[in-house]
């Protein structure tokens, strides 16, 4: 309705325009006297003018709304591209817009999606620049984004990571390389010696941001430090070597201690320098060698003989090598001392495990001697200081151990075997058959005690029943808190002041008269303050005895492992040798009470004697 009113006012104020226009025309042509005719064309020319004005301003209004459709077409088109390459969300606008304002609003969203475009573009280009170099310093194959298109913020993304997780990559072998580096430089300082490549000048003499960290430069240079500690650990073994075999020539040769002190003080480590000076250090010693032949190849028998001990080697075993009993020193002489020496060194180095839980075994085995030899031993039961406890916890473990320690020997040596194809020898047969020989020469020794003991015990009981008991005081008696350090002169005395004697005395006196006619008979009351003997108690205290000494016989017998190995001479008695058997103990006790003996020392039968040998034999 307005737009009606506007246009109505329109047209009169133009009408109104027009006549005054026309009014003003027609008084200039009154005024100017131009005839009819020619008003007539003259209004016609302005008829002419106002249709082409007015049809010039509808056309440029027409040219303009079509600008304007197009623009609105073109913005669309725009608009919607814009959002398929950024990947955006189309917004539709609202119905109802004329067509300016629907151009304005396209035109807003096509520049502002178009500033989103330029700015994704130029962020492009700058991760593609920086992951550009770090491509080129790693030598790997850049992040693939098709050309032509505008990314989209995934894209983007994904660009940003991959170019963190280069420079990470580059920051770690860039890591490797300088720690490499200096491994490198110190193995060339180690090794007195320079580059000689032009990889390992690149290393060394470039610049560290020219070198390009590829996964094929690292490999080459970690081969180049390995190759380099290869080459140091070879010189490092070379002069070990050396100076072993220095220091042994120092030991055969005697060198002065100073001397040796002094020339290691000076050549430390393993440059090819010292290692120079090693060898002729070592050629100066043999050349020394060569001059005291006989005094060298002495004191290699006496190391060969300490490498025979450690290996136990048997007799047979080092009689074959022959050359240890020549007596020609020459120099073929001592090449032949030197290898064994070396052979036997190998076999010990090989070896070392098992034959070092030999040793082992060898040092419980000694120590259970020990303490057999020590239980038989009353005397310790006197001495200050003594720790029974002690020494019998020791012995319960060792008992338990030295099994174990057999056993474990046992698999292992069976393993050896198996793997080598051969038997391993100690002093000269296989292990278990040493261990089992030692076992039964130990027991056959403690027979042959156990017999000379009986013996001994007979012989001294056949004195007693002949010629009387004789008095024995003990060698030793301990004492304890509150007693006096000297024993009273005067004699106990009874009731009535007589001397009372001793009890030994009156056990001797009494019960094993002496056939001396110069005997002396007791003097006072012999019926107090005396002590009944030991040999008088009550006898079931001897049966006790026998069970316990029967009972530590067979802990001792089955704690023992089948092994083999060298016989000892002599092995020493243990406590549980007393006795074989509470069977044999009581059929001896009755064999006695027939007989009227008084000694608790019974012969063992012969038929015990097999059966316990059998025992044995079995074990």
């Amino acid at each position: 309705m307005m737009a009606e009113n506007k246009r109505e006012s329109m047209k009169l104020e133009i009408g109104s325009c027009l006549d005054a226009a026309l009014s003003q025309l027609t008084h200039i042509w009154n005024e100017i006297g131009i005839c009819e005719e020619q008003r007539q064309e003259r209004q016609t020319v302005v008829m002419h003018h106002l249709r082409n004005l007015l049809q010039e301003m509808v056309d440029e209004e027409q040219e303009m709304s079509n600008r304007l459709k197009q623009s609105v077409d073109k913005c669309q088109c725009e608009l919607k591209t814009l959002v398929q390459e950024l990947g955006e969300e189309h917004v539709k606008p609202d119905e109802g817009l004329t067509i300016l304002q629907l151009e304005k609003l396209l035109r807003s969203q096509v520049d502002s999606l178009s500033k989103v475009k330029q700015q994704r573009l130029d962020y492009l280009k700058s991760l593609k620049e920086t992951e550009q170099a770090l491509c080129d310093a790693l030598c790997v194959t850049p992040h693939y984004i098709p050309t032509g298109i505008v990314p989209t913020q995934k894209d983007l993304d994904k660009l940003k990571e991959h170019i963190e997780s280069l420079t990470s990559e580059k920051a770690n072998r860039q890591s490797i390389f300088s720690s490499t580096k200096k491994e490198i430089v110190s193995l060339f300082e180690n090794l007195e010696q320079g580059p000689n490549t032009s990889f390992e000048r690149e290393v060394l003499c470039e610049e560290e941001d020219t070198f390009q960290l590829s996964l094929a430069n690292l490999e080459a240079l970690k081969q180049l430090r390995n190759d380099l500690e290869i080459t140091e650990k070879e010189n490092e073994i070379l002069a070990h070597e050396l100076y072993d075999k220095i220091k042994s020539l120092w030991k055969r040769l005697r060198v002065d201690e100073a001397e040796k002190e002094d020339f290691q003080m000076t050549h430390q480590g393993h440059r090819p320098k010292t290692i120079q000076i090693l060898k002729e250090e070592l050629q100066r010693l043999n050349e020394l060698k060569k001059q005291n032949l006989k005094k060298v190849i002495e004191e290699m028998r006496e190391e060969l003989t300490s490498w025979w001990n450690k290996c136990f080697f048997s007799l047979e075993q080092r009689q074959t090598f022959t050359a240890a009993s020549d007596d020609e020193f020459t120099e073929e002489l001592l090449e032949l001392h030197d290898l064994e020496v070396a052979k036997m060194k190998a076999y010990y180095e090989e070896n070392e495990e098992i034959l070092e839980c030999i040793k082992k075994r060898e040092d419980m085995w000694k120590k259970m001697l020990e303490f057999e030899r020590n239980a038989n031993d009353p005397s310790r039961f006197f001495s200050r200081g003594c720790n029974l406890l002690q020494e019998e916890k020791t012995r319960k473990k060792i008992n338990k151990e030295l099994p174990k320690l057999e056993q474990k020997l046992s698999e292992r040596i069976a393993r050896y075997e198996e793997e080598k194809d051969k038997a391993f020898l100690v002093d000269g047969c296989r292990f278990m058959d040493y261990v089992q020989a030692q076992w039964v020469a130990h027991e056959q020794e403690k027979l042959i005690q156990k017999e000379m003991r009986m013996k001994n015990k007979q012989k001294q009981t056949q004195e007693e029943m002949t010629f009387g008991s004789k008095p024995s005081t003990p060698s030793a008696k301990r004492r304890f808190m509150g007693t006096p350090n000297k024993t009273p002169s005067k004699k106990l005395r009874g009731m009535n002041g007589t001397v009372a004697p001793s009890p030994k005395s009156f056990v001797s006196s009494t019960l094993m008269p002496s056939p001396s006619p110069l005997r002396r008979p007791p003097r006072g009351n012999t019926t107090s303050n005396t002590k009944t003997p030991n040999r008088l108690r009550n006898p079931a205290r001897v049966q006790r005895r026998a069970l316990m000494d029967k009972n530590t016989q067979d802990t001792v017998l089955s704690a023992t492992t089948l092994s083999g190995g060298s016989i000892h001479a002599h092995a020493n008695l243990s406590i549980a040798s007393t006795c074989s058997s509470y069977s044999d103990f009581t059929r001896a006790l009755n064999s006695t009470k027939t007989l009227n003996k008084r000694s608790s020392a019974i012969p063992q039968s012969p038929s015990n004697q097999n059966r316990y040998y059998s025992r044995v034999a079995y074990i």
